[in-house]
């Protein structure tokens, strides 16, 4: 039996068993936490088991994209995040490794490719648009829209904060995209195609895409005019209800008849003449020049382009210079023939202008947008035909015609679409 007593100096007197043990007050304290210890369950004194925590992956940040796209038979027409850019609608692939710091060159799918009109300057052969390939090679075509546009894909590289924070995993893209084409009834094949890409390669970092509204009934595929056509709607006098949009593009001469709408345009007929397009135009004006008697000139289809592009008023006459060596040939005075000619030889084309005569005579407005009225020469000869005998025809081209339809599609963002 233990039998403690205090006393008043510090010290207390334990009689255990007929002994007599005296301890102080420290060794009563550690005697006490001792069997403190002793009498603690031992689950108390056992550690909480740390929770397993999931690391969750490392991914960059993604960055999203409005893309439109044009990719017409002549031109593929962009405008990514609000800026416009274009290139020829050609690409090669090519087995070289691809030229540094130039735009339009990228790998997919473990090839390299060059789109525009950088191509021409490497072994290959080229893959042209208007040779039925706008919609099979949509891939492309996306791809190298974005690669082309250097800029924008360079300034992702060099963000090392969000969307580039890790330099060995993707940059990833979320593309809303809108389609300018003719082909809405292949929405299947486009779909398909865009869904598809999954990722490139630009400048040795490689890029995610996912097209993120590919299912949208309403929002991937638009007509090729339709940026031309929100922007008439804005310039409709409050009792006009119907217009007319005039596209004169690279493969097609189109006639798109549009309701005003509620808040946006809709389209309730179409005509198209498919070959009416400047392709056409150009080789009907190449024709006409190599038969005339400057035919013992070397003349190219690229040529003729460049000199309907460059085409301006001197004095009073046209001036369509067309450059040969270190002199300019002004092919002006053949141009109208060609004109003529292209409509005579192409009933379609005829019974196209004769339509958009009729809108005209009903004293509806038509629109002129497209590649083909940025050639002055070519808008004012177009322009007198269609007027030609129509009192107060009320038939205008839109201003920078060449890129309208893509820049103008910037009216959806205020609109429901």
């Amino acid at each position: 039996m233990t039998t403690t007593n205090g006393t008043n100096n510090g010290t207390a007197t334990i009689e255990y068993n007929n002994m007599t043990i005296v301890q102080t007050e420290t060794e009563l304290q550690t005697t006490s936490e001792s069997a403190t210890k002793q009498d603690t369950p031992t689950a108390i004194n056992s550690k909480k088991e740390k929770k397993t925590r999931t690391k969750k992956p490392r991914l960059n940040a993604i960055q999203t994209v409005d893309v439109v796209l044009d990719a017409g038979s002549h031109n593929t027409k962009t405008y990514i995040n609000g800026y416009y850019r274009s290139f020829t609608s050609v690409f090669k692939q090519i087995t070289s490794e691809l030229p540094s710091g130039m735009a339009g060159c990228f790998s997919y799918k473990d090839k390299n490719y060059i789109v525009g009109s950088l191509s021409e300057g490497f072994p290959g052969k080229a893959v042209y648009a208007y040779q039925d390939n706008k919609i099979s090679k949509l891939d492309i075509w996306l791809i190298g829209a974005l690669a082309y546009d250097c800029d924008f894909l360079d300034e992702l590289i060099a963000d090392k904060t969000r969307v580039n924070k890790y330099k060995n995993l993707p940059i990833r893209l979320d593309v809303s995209l809108k389609l300018l084409s003719l082909s809405s009834s292949k929405k299947g094949m486009i779909t398909k195609i865009f869904g598809d890409v999954g990722s490139f390669i630009y400048r040795n970092k490689v890029f995610e895409v996912r097209v993120n509204n590919l299912e949208c009934e309403n929002g991937l595929i638009f007509s090729e005019g339709y940026g031309a056509a929100l922007t008439a709607r804005e310039m409709l006098e409050d009792d006009q209800t119907e217009f007319y949009i005039l596209d004169l593009g690279g493969g097609t001469l189109t006639l798109t008849q549009y309701d005003k709408g509620r808040k946006i345009p809709n389209s309730i007929h179409r005509s198209v003449a498919t070959g009416g397009g400047m392709q056409i135009v150009a080789e009907t004006i190449y024709t006409t020049v190599t038969n005339s008697d400057l035919g013992g000139q070397e003349f190219t289809m690229k040529g003729i382009f460049a000199a309907l592009k460059a085409c301006k008023m001197k004095g009073d006459n046209y001036y369509t210079p067309y450059s040969l060596g270190r002199k300019n040939i002004d092919i002006s005075p053949n141009i109208p023939q060609a004109l003529e000619t292209w409509i005579q030889q192409n009933p379609t084309i005829k019974s196209l202008l004769a339509e958009t005569r009729t809108a005209l005579n009903s004293g509806l407005p038509v629109f002129a947008t497209g590649g083909g009225f940025a050639s002055k020469i070519i808008a004012d000869w177009l322009t007198e035909y269609l007027k030609e005998e129509i009192e107060e025809a009320q038939f205008q081209v839109l201003e920078k015609p060449q890129s309208i339809n893509v820049t103008g599609m910037k009216l959806l963002e205020t609109s429901a679409i």
